[in-house]
């Protein structure tokens, strides 16, 4: 069902410098914003968003769920009668007056000034986390890589700030570590490539399952025919290297 509009879409200064929310689930709120002129809430499933951005449902339900974790929009699911079968729901905008986010500020300076408490709140609430990530990944594949260089850590808060897990990281790099050590992509084991636009692809790649024995963290998988996939990333010159 082709359900698109031709409204505006508004995202306020709020939404716009709030750094708990990653930059696609702001898109998602303007987005949001238009479909809510016809008839006050947004009715789009995650389907239709998910076919609208090209990404997943589970994806998009990460966007969801962090609007309406930071309070800019109110979910209503509406169930079957007599059963905990979900038949619609609608999505709300909350009134930017009543949002708890939102501080005393005028709207003009709202606009002009991106709101710099929330930048550093945001990147110490993740210490941990980052530290914990790139811990395993110096482990898993033998590497020295610092949980304070701000390119790693502003990698690593997106995805976090995207709803996705300690455990999400673990996995891809022990994906990637299966699949490229020994091999010629085994350089690519770094925050940039692991953590970047393919992470969540790397997330769900299917693998064969495996236990980690720590005397050996490094485990070498032969190149076979499977791994020709097609994948493509850049190297350190930006060239494309495919295999």
């Amino acid at each position: 069902m082709d359900i698109k509009k031709s409204y505006y879409a508004v995202v306020p200064a709020s939404v716009r410098y709030d750094s708990n929310l990653c930059a696609n689930s702001k898109l998602l709120y303007g987005e949001i914003t238009a479909l809510c002129n016809e008839k006050g809430y947004c009715w789009a499933s995650n389907q239709y968003f998910a076919d609208l951005y090209d990404v997943s449902k589970i994806t998009i339900s990460r966007w969801i769920s962090s609007l309406e974790k930071y309070g800019y929009i109110k979910v209503e699911l509406i169930y079957k009668s007599n059963t905990k079968e979900i038949e619609s729901r609608k999505i709300w905008i909350v009134d930017s007056n009543t949002n708890s986010n939102l501080s005393n500020r005028s709207v003009n300076e709202n606009v002009d000034k991106p709101n710099t408490n929330n930048s550093k709140q945001s990147t110490e609430k993740y210490k941990g986390e980052i530290k914990e990530i790139i811990d395993y990944l110096n482990t898993r594949a033998n590497c020295r890589y610092r949980y304070n260089t701000e390119s790693t850590n502003k990698l690593i808060r997106a995805k976090l700030n995207n709803e996705f897990t300690v455990d999400d990281f673990k996995v891809v790099i022990d994906t990637k570590v299966n699949e490229w050590v020994g091999t010629e992509f085994e350089k690519y084991l770094r925050p940039y490539t692991l953590f970047g636009n393919k992470f969540e692809q790397y997330l769900n790649q299917k693998h064969p399952s495996r236990s980690f024995d720590p005397k050996h963290p490094i485990r070498q998988t032969p190149v076979t025919e499977e791994r020709n996939n097609g994948e493509f990333f850049t190297d350190d010159n930006g060239n494309m290297i495919t295999y």
